[in-house]
């Protein structure tokens, strides 16, 4: 019988508990024969053809239940939970078939096209999905429909609207251009060329009418599954293909070609495969269940959809299965896709699935462990790697997990601490019965009875000159030949709670405590508190092999180089304070953990930062989305992270041991995303995309949005872009996905986007769309030079002039000097009304306004008087010139003048300050008083009678009120004034806002 993907027990290891099988599980060039072999020696020939294969076609490096799982419901965007067909276009796009229309999916965001968003489709329910020979793509709906999408646009296939309405089940493209339409109960329809449809059913050979699956072979012949059998096309007519060709009576549900191009079929109770003209079953071990769908990789590893659940059938692991106990949202296999980054796509009755190679990995208690929730975790000399857990000792030797608890004679269940042992095996620190010394059995048992100053060990070590250390909640107890000595506060620590301990190069004891660092030399101890940082909690202690020390703090990592400590926390980069551990991964990064998850950051950005060279660095962020089930790394007893002899990093976790290759995390994200642009936005309409936008004078804002259209980490993407003609270098815009500018000057450009992993190359491609930006008229050069030339005439026709009008009144000088005098002086004092009134309300101007507001306000200041200012602007007033003429306007304007001339009185500057817009000022008149003024004064305004000018129209005016109080210049006054003037007409209009 098939097993499923979690592993099963392997009998006891150690006098412990059940010890777990962990040959094959992540650990790369160790092989294990499929657990079911004997019930494979009738097919010996066929295995041993796979493996010698197998270096060749590159393994899969993993069982079933290694991969990371990712599940998508319509609770995450999916319109409908029944994925009928997924595929991927050239672009990088996945798309994924449902009852409820097409969605395309980049990674972050799910777009549905549905009928009525597309109405070409006939029917919202798309049945399949096919990519056609030149890149597009073919959808076939539930209604008879057959649509294809390319370049951003939706055709009907040519030929099909004359289909009859009858559920499209699948697809396939003919080399001569014709299609090849399978139906739920018509058989098959052949689209040719010319649009002329030939139909195949039972009477053409078909086995029956209801079509489940086609395919096209490498040789160009079309192979039919029906719920009647299998068929192949031949001779123009369709030959079953039954018991003589050694298939079994019942339904075909799939047929997909071999990497050989061998035919393989998925039956009722497995998948049988082309041997010559015949077919044989695959192999015995196959699922004991309708095979319904089918994918094979090109090292013959065999994925099979069923209504029981997904099957992979390799080489190296046999078959394996996964269910709804351990992922699956629902056992019933509907679609089958890998995608160019070797992710597996599984479409499901209930979701959506997606199987990957995730940057970490998690061990747990199906695995071996004794409990998911790790304190603590090394490895000692013999490679053996060791964990504490909450519930027992677990260990990894020889690619086996074994377990082990207080049955077994370890103190408690609860383990906090390890330590390597100088004698053999490690020290291990309990919670709350000291610490003992560990092989496979108890060698050595220490608790508060032998000594120790405290029970709950929450740190040990062994020096190198054997004397052992044990850090618990009480304080730091000393054990060697001389018998056991204490260090407390008393004795200089600077607290009793004791977290972390290492010994230096030059033999320096370090402790790390829930207040602070302490130094123990000889018989010297020297504490170092972390007041100057905020920091209390030294989690984690590591030396790097120049001697600098790094502190893991809940304020950040404090390096402590010689008598020098520096911070680089919150404030300097990282986005988070509290840090556990630090790690070493030999490639020139440092690993911190955290509640969070883990981070990597450069060990030369850590330095530079540290010494004021840069003022931030790139840090690797890693979560629950890269394969973690927690997180949260545990912290407060320790080693919490370690660093093997193979270069693997291990984690203590609250969700299980969490495990990672750094150079395998790079390998992931080594090749930059191909990047696309989604959307084209024009002064906040959206335009079609096409390779070059040209854009209407006047615009005032394009707005670009991309994706980086991978699904390794699409989160964690980071972008730049750049537009030629406006950017003079790229702009980094971190996990954004937009572009957005305003104000553009007319002219070309070309607008550059590209994306790359964290920690990738940026040799990817980048796209470019050229953008042209047309002038408006009077930004046209033609236009600029011909008002150029114009000016040029106009200013030597006025010379010419001018010259002409000096020489006439000079001869008429000396007859008209005493006419002219006179004349000059009321002409004098006409201008100095006209500079300091407005022409068409007769109120004061601008110019006027300012020096009486100036004066007031001097004076205001000097007698310590109340000052208001008021600016008043006409609502709707553009609505009078557009609906009735500037000369309505005009009146409009007089009239209102003429109401503030009434109300405001002689006492009352008042002046028009610019268009629709007029100013008074109210000096030594409380502000209670000038609000009631205007409000009289908006009333008065709202009953102008208009019918003279502007029949119809109701007039209103916004009023902004502003003190004095508080400033100390006029300027901030007219500020105040015309932002509470603003705020009136936000408000709605008509309205006084003081």
């Amino acid at each position: 019988m098939p097993h499923d993907a979690t592993a099963s027990r392997n009998g006891l290891d150690h006098g412990g508990k059940a010890s777990q099988d962990f040959s094959s599980r992540h650990l790369p060039g160790q092989a294990r024969l499929p657990s079911r072999w004997q019930r494979l020696c009738g097919v010996l020939l066929l295995g041993l053809l796979w493996l010698c294969v197998w270096p060749a076609l590159g393994l899969p490096t993993k069982p079933l239940d290694g991969y990371f799982k990712e599940v998508w419901t319509t609770r995450d965007g999916l319109p409908h939970n029944l994925i009928h067909a997924i595929a991927q276009t050239p672009d990088g796009y996945l798309w994924f078939a449902s009852w409820e229309g097409v969605v395309r999916y980049n990674g972050i965001d799910f777009r549905l096209f549905d009928q009525h968003a597309v109405p070409e489709l006939r029917d919202s329910g798309v049945q399949v999905l096919r990519l056609a020979r030149d890149g597009s793509l073919l959808l076939g709906t539930a209604g008879g429909g057959v649509v294809r999408y390319r370049a951003g646009r939706w055709s009907v296939w040519p030929g099909a609207e004359a289909m009859p309405q009858e559920q499209v089940i699948d697809l396939v493209e003919g080399r001569e251009g014709e299609l090849w339409v399978g139906t739920h109960s018509k058989g098959v329809l052949r689209i040719d060329s010319s649009g002329a449809i030939t139909s195949f059913d039972v009477d053409a050979g078909l086995p029956s009418s209801a079509v489940l699956k086609m395919l096209q072979a490498p040789d160009g012949t079309v192979w039919v599954a029906t719920t009647g059998g299998l068929a192949r096309y031949s001779g123009g007519r369709f030959v079953a293909q039954g018991a003589a060709q050694g298939l079994p009576p019942g339904q075909a549900f799939c047929v997909i070609a071999g990497p050989d191009g061998r035919i393989h079929v998925g039956m009722e109770q497995g998948v049988w495969r082309q041997e010559g003209e015949r077919f044989a079953p695959l192999a015995l071990d196959m699922p004991p269940s309708n095979v319904t769908r089918m994918h094979m990789e090109a090292d013959g590893t065999l994925w099979l959809g069923t209504v029981t659940g997904l099957y992979r059938h390799s080489p190296r692991y046999g078959l394996e299965r996964i269910g709804t106990a351990n992922g699956l949202p629902n056992e019933q296999i509907s679609a089958l896709w890998q995608d160019r980054e070797n992710s597996l796509w599984v479409g499901t009755n209930g979701g959506l699935l997606r199987l990957r190679d995730a940057p970490f990995t998690t061990f747990g208690v199906q695995d071996g462990l004794p409990n998911a929730y790790v304190r603590s975790v090394l490895t000692d000399r013999s490679g053996t790697l060791w964990v504490a857990t909450s519930d027992g000792l677990g260990w990894l030797r020889d690619g086996r997990f074994g377990a082990a608890g207080s049955g077994d004679g370890l103190p408690g269940e609860s383990l906090l601490s390890l330590a390597r042992a100088r004698a053999g095996g490690i020290w291990v620190g309990s919670y709350s019965h000291g610490v003992v010394r560990w092989d496979g059995r108890v060698r050595r048992h220490l608790d508060s009875r032998s000594g120790l100053i405290g029970n709950q060990v929450r740190a040990v070590l062994e020096t190198a000159d054997g004397t052992l250390w044990v850090g618990t909640s009480r304080g730091l107890s000393r054990v060697d030949a001389r018998g056991v000595r204490h260090y407390t506060v008393a004795q200089g620590m600077p607290n009793d709670f004791i977290v972390a301990l290492h010994e230096d190069h030059h033999g320096v004891l370090w402790v790390g405590t829930s207040n602070g660092l302490a130094r123990i030399e000889g018989e010297q101890v020297r504490a170092y508190p972390l007041d100057d940082f905020a920091a209390t909690n030294v989690f984690g202690l590591h030396e790097t092999d120049d001697g600098t020390l790094w502190l893991a703090t809940n304020q950040g990592v404090i390096r402590r180089r010689g008598e020098d400590m520096r911070l680089i926390g919150v404030k300097q980069g990282l986005p988070v304070a509290k840090i556990f551990q630090v790690v070493e991964d030999g490639e020139g990064g440092f690993w911190l953990t955290s509640n969070r998850g883990m981070l990597r950051v450069a060990r030369r950005d850590l330095d530079a930062v540290a010494d004021g060279l840069q003022s931030d660095m790139e840090v690797e962020w890693f979560n629950e989305g890269d394969g973690l089930v927690s997180a949260q790394n545990n912290g407060n007893s320790g080693p919490a992270a370690w660093r093997a002899a193979d270069g693997k990093l291990w984690f203590a976790t609250a969700g299980g041991l969490a495990m990672t290759e750094p150079g395998r995390i790079h390998e992931l994200t080594r090749i930059p995303p191909p990047v696309v642009i989604e959307e084209v936005r024009v002064d906040d309409r959206p335009v079609p995309l096409q390779a070059e936008l040209r854009l209407p004078p006047g615009t005032r804002k394009l707005e670009l949005h991309f994706a980086g259209l991978s699904y390794q980490i699409p989160k964690k993407i980071r972008y730049r872009y750049r537009l030629d003609g406006f950017d003079s270098d790229w702009v980094e815009r971190g996990a954004l996905r937009f572009a957005q500018f305003t104000n553009l000057a007319p002219g070309d450009y070309v607008f550059r986007v590209s994306a790359a992993h964290p920690s990738g190359g940026r040799d990817g491609e980048e796209v470019r769309i050229a953008v042209h930006i047309e002038p408006r008229l009077m930004q046209r050069l033609d236009f600029q030079l011909g008002l150029g030339v114009l000016a040029l005439l106009a200013l030597y026709g006025f010379y010419r002039w001018r010259v002409h009008a000096l020489q006439v009144a000079k001869r008429q000088l000396v007859a008209q000097v005493e006419e002219r005098t006179h004349d000059l002086r009321v002409q004098s004092e006409a201008f100095e009304r006209q500079a300091r009134e407005d022409a068409l309300t007769g109120l004061m101007n601008r110019r006027a306004f300012d020096e009486a507001l100036a004066r007031e306000f001097a004076s205001a200041m000097r007698d310590d008087t109340p000052l208001t200012l008021v600016i008043a602007d006409l609502d709707h007033f553009k609505r009078i010139n557009d609906a009735y003429s500037h000369i309505a306007g005009d009146a409009a304007l007089r009239a209102v003048a003429d109401t503030i001339r009434a109300h405001a009185g002689k006492r009352v500057p008042a002046a028009r300050w610019g268009g629709e817009e007029f100013a008074l000022l109210f000096p030594g008149l409380a502000r209670e008083d000038v609000l009631a003024n205007c409000e009289r004064l908006r009333q008065a305004v709202a009953a102008i009678d208009t019918s003279g000018f502007a029949p119809g129209f109701s007039m209103s005016i916004s009023m902004g009120v502003a003190e004095r109080v508080g400033l100390t210049y006029h300027e901030k006054l007219i500020n105040r004034a015309d932002a509470l003037l603003y705020e009136a007409k936000r408000g709605g209009r008509n309205r006084v806002c003081g």
